[in-house]
């Protein structure tokens, strides 16, 4: 739904950039409906602060403009085929398209780069303008490239334009996303919380301009671009590491990047570090000799702009190592490496300045295989990525490069209250490094272990949803994502979540025969290991039955039990099985003639 709140923040802009053609603009809003919209933000689920800020905004686009929705994740879980054409473009569509968002529901995958393609084909955009506007709090999830894509639909299209705006994105997955709106001139817009996209609409939704103003608008300044230089060296070996010393305007999403030379472009560079790092700036060259161009590119008013650069040979060498320059916390990733390969020598990773040749963080013994396949360490920070021989005289260092390790981002999404025993369907996004888990703690609990309930997430269907059962005892929790990673556990991240009492009926004939089999309508949790019971009147324990039924096996809230050969009072029961025990939910009187 930030989607659309942002959507037509967006819209408002393209008017106010173009006015004279205003009256015939057609304008797609492509919402993000996936699941990862139940995260929260200051404790309020991201969908509510869309749908609010959405209902307040649309009223304010001028009533000509023809105003469509695609959504995409909004019917079903982990398909990337899940799009939809809501409401098509029209005139007055506002009431709908927030009526349509209120009742939307938020539960798949991101296949962001297919519903931008389709929004533009609604309208015909090879024949006519065209304006798309993506909200999203995700990256592209379903194996598309959105550079590609807005490259493809500047080329093909009429007067194309696709704007993006990032709801709660980090910068590095802003970047992943901002070239679909670079690549046609459009304006990536990053919103950080419910604030953000407030001031994000009230910057970007504009009044229609007046007549005389269409007729003749006026012709933007040209941006002054700032003084920049970078000095670099004229040749490195493949995959090391090198010092980038800058001057420049240095502000906050400006970096430093390596591209091919000959390369014009401002995205799909092959290594980029933020100049908000300081100067001189760590970079990784890469890992193929060649001719490269390292670049100063400042992040305008107007999008981004190279505004110096120097070029860089990369050369060969006999011991190398070739590595990203950046991972995530615990992430598994491959090292191409050259070297003796003498019996015994190994790829390691240590922190930045270490220089023993043992107590390392991670290894890896180069006879396994080229690449190795190394992990990451738990921990962000500065790291070194070493080749140490193992020689007849010992061990030593005969090549090193930087590695920095960030924190991964790592998002919770689930509804905030559930009742007990019943299932949580989360959405997640994290590392994804072997054995790492989600957990559901008591609130309170800081431990990375003494779980209530977990689920590993290698075991996740599609990669970003899992399923845990919500325990038996009302209250207040939290569900958590638990790196397992060198070095240890690590709580990444953690939501709140209340548990609410669970409830149940049993009707059922006040007497029945000895030995009669007697049907019990029920209703309650049906979590998938609840059953009705029937026991002595006053026993206690949620075992010794002499009688039971799992509810899973009913499909229309009937049960059918046996009475014993023995009269007497007995009691028939609701036993619900949830993490922590058995509860028993209800229990009625039955007499045994």
């Amino acid at each position: 739904m930030r989607a659309i709140v942002m959507g037509l923040a967006v819209a408002g802009m393209v008017a106010a950039s173009s006015p004279a053609a205003l009256s015939a603009e057609r304008t797609i809003i492509v919402l993000d409906a996936s699941g990862s919209m139940w995260g929260q933000i200051d404790g309020k689920p991201k969908l509510e602060i869309a749908r609010e800020t959405l209902r307040s905004v649309l009223p304010t686009i001028p009533a000509d403009r023809e105003l469509g929705l695609m959504a995409y994740g909004h019917r079903q879980k982990g398909s990337c085929t899940d799009i939809e054409l809501v409401v098509e473009p029209a005139a007055g569509t506002a009431e709908v398209i927030a009526a349509a968002a209120d009742k939307m529901k938020f539960l798949g995958k991101t296949p962001l780069s297919d519903a931008v393609r389709q929004a533009a084909e609604a309208l015909r955009y090879t024949e006519d303008k065209a304006t798309v506007v993506l909200i999203t709090d995700g990256i592209e999830t379903c194996n598309a490239d959105p550079c590609a894509l807005g490259k493809e639909l500047e080329q093909s299209g009429v007067d194309f334009t696709a704007h993006v705006v990032g709801f709660g994105l980090s910068r590095d997955e802003g970047r992943q996303v901002a070239c679909l709106a670079e690549n046609t001139g459009g304006r990536y817009i990053q919103a950080s919380d419910g604030q953000g996209l407030n001031e994000a609409l009230s910057e970007t939704v504009a009044a229609a301009p007046d007549s005389a103003r269409a007729e003749q608008p006026e012709k933007p300044e040209p941006v002054v671009l700032p003084e920049a230089a970078v000095t670099a060296p004229d040749s490195a070996p493949i995959g090391s590491g090198i010092e980038v010393s800058w001057t420049g305007p240095g502000t906050g999403n400006d970096y430093i990047d390596i591209v091919p030379a000959g390369y014009d472009e401002v995205s799909g560079e092959l290594a980029y570090a933020y100049v908000d790092r300081g100067s001189p700036l760590p970079i990784r060259v890469p890992g193929k000799v060649g001719d490269y161009v390292v670049r100063y590119v400042w992040e305008g008013p107007d999008g981004r702009h190279v505004l110096a650069s120097k070029p860089i040979g990369v050369v060969d060498s006999e011991v190398a190592l070739v590595a990203p320059p950046k991972v995530s916390v615990g992430e598994a990733f491959n090292v191409e490496w050259k070297g003796p390969d003498s019996g015994g020598d190994y790829i390691d990773i240590v922190p930045a300045g270490y220089t023993e040749v043992s107590g390392e963080i991670s290894y890896f013994y180069v006879e396994g295989g080229n690449p190795a396949k190394i992990e990451a360490p738990g921990k962000a920070g500065d790291y070194q990525i070493r080749y140490i021989l193992e020689g007849p005289d010992g061990r030593r260092m005969l090549t090193t490069i930087p590695l920095e390790v960030s924190d991964a981002a790592v998002s919770l999404a689930f509804q905030p209250t559930v009742g007990a025993g019943e299932k949580i369907d989360i959405h997640w996004t994290g590392p994804a490094s072997s054995g790492d888990y989600l957990d559901l703690v008591p609130e309170g609990h800081t431990e990375p272990s003494g779980e209530t309930a977990y689920f590993y997430i290698d075991g996740s269907p599609d990669g970003e949803t899992a399923t845990m059962q919500a325990p038996g005892d009302a209250g207040e929790y939290q569900v958590r994502y638990v790196l397992e990673a060198p070095g240890g556990r690590r709580v990444m991240a953690s939501q709140p979540i209340t548990v609410t009492p669970a409830a149940a009926t049993l009707r059922a004939p006040e007497a029945v025969e000895t030995g009669t089999t007697f049907a019990v309508e029920w209703t309650g949790p049906r979590a998938d290991q609840d059953y009705i019971d029937l026991v002595p009147q006053g026993h206690s324990e949620t075992s010794g039955e002499l009688a039971y039924f799992y509810v899973a096996q009913s499909e229309d809230g009937t049960a059918k039990l046996t009475a014993p050969e023995k009269p007497g009072a007995y009691e028939l029961r609701y036993v619900l099985e949830a993490p922590g025990g058995r509860w028993v939910l209800t229990r009625v009187p039955i007499t045994v003639q």
